[in-house]
């Protein structure tokens, strides 16, 4: 039996080694090439009408995913556009009912009146006290005198009969408004179809709101007239209140004198 031969240089064979690396890079050559030649047939087995849609087909999607990238942008800010515009809504709806109730305030006048109408009024009323205590002597001995003539008198006064005005009768052209102011020796007396009849007393006439007031709403009513009813020692209010709605307001005023003492009919003009 023939027996192994020793290597004389004791070292190890590399051989066996480069021998498989050889191989497996003969091998991996071979599927590199076998590779490309497949894409290079797949290729080759494409139109151009197949290449330009693959093409058309990768852009159209990269565009899909930045579309849906700024819908989802555009729904977060509608979602937010629609929540101001529900606030707006409401805003408007509570502008509405605030505009509302300050058109109702405006309208309720007194609640409403400046510190400067207030003041005017106040003045107003002090200056008409002041000339209701000038007056109140005169009027306390005209008083005393009328009382004293009553006491002389040997039979009870006689019942006075009424004094009715009747359309047409007054002198001049007849508005077709008129209002009626009766002038008595102590002021006038404003009569009206919706109030009590309100005395005014002589020295307050050019101040007294409710007698200027009557004044405005003539003014501002078509066709209209004061007619003043003038009793007996009634010629200075007369000319005080006819002065005060001919020069201040601008209106027309027609006069009639009343014969005696009764009390003033206007039942034919309504």
């Amino acid at each position: 039996m023939a027996k192994r031969r020793k290597n004389n240089d004791g070292g190890v064979s590399l051989f066996p080694f480069m021998s498989i690396l050889a191989c497996l890079i003969g091998i991996l050559t071979l599927m590199i090439s076998v590779s490309m030649k497949a894409k290079e047939i797949d290729q080759e087995g494409r139109t151009e009408e197949e290449m330009a849609r693959a093409v058309a087909n990768r852009d159209m999607k990269k565009k899909a995913k930045t579309l849906t990238k700024e819908i989802k942008k555009l729904s977060e800010r509608l979602k937010k556009e629609k929540s101001t515009a529900a606030e707006m809504a409401k805003l408007e709806e509570h502008k509405i009912v605030l505009r509302t109730k300050f058109d109702e305030i405006q309208k309720a006048k007194d609640p409403m009146e400046t510190d400067a109408e207030l003041q005017k009024k106040l003045e107003n009323l002090k200056q008409e006290i002041s000339q209701l205590k000038r007056e109140r002597p005169p009027l306390a001995k005209q008083l005393a005198a009328l009382q004293e003539e009553l006491k002389k008198r040997k039979e009870p006064p006689k019942v006075v009969e009424s004094v009715v005005i009747r359309p047409g009768g007054i002198g001049s052209r007849e508005a077709r408004n008129l209002f009626f102011i009766e002038c008595t020796s102590t002021g006038i007396v404003l009569h009206s179809e919706d109030s009590p009849s309100k005395l005014i007393s002589t020295a307050t006439i050019e101040t007294n709101e409710d007698f200027n007031n009557l004044l405005e709403k003539v003014k501002r009513t078509r066709d209209s007239m004061v007619l003043f009813l003038i009793r007996k020692g009634g010629n200075t209010a007369y000319q005080w209140a006819a002065g005060t709605a001919e020069t201040k307001y601008k209106i027309n005023t027609g006069k009639l004198p009343i014969p005696n003492e009764g009390i003033i009919d206007l039942s034919l003009f309504k």
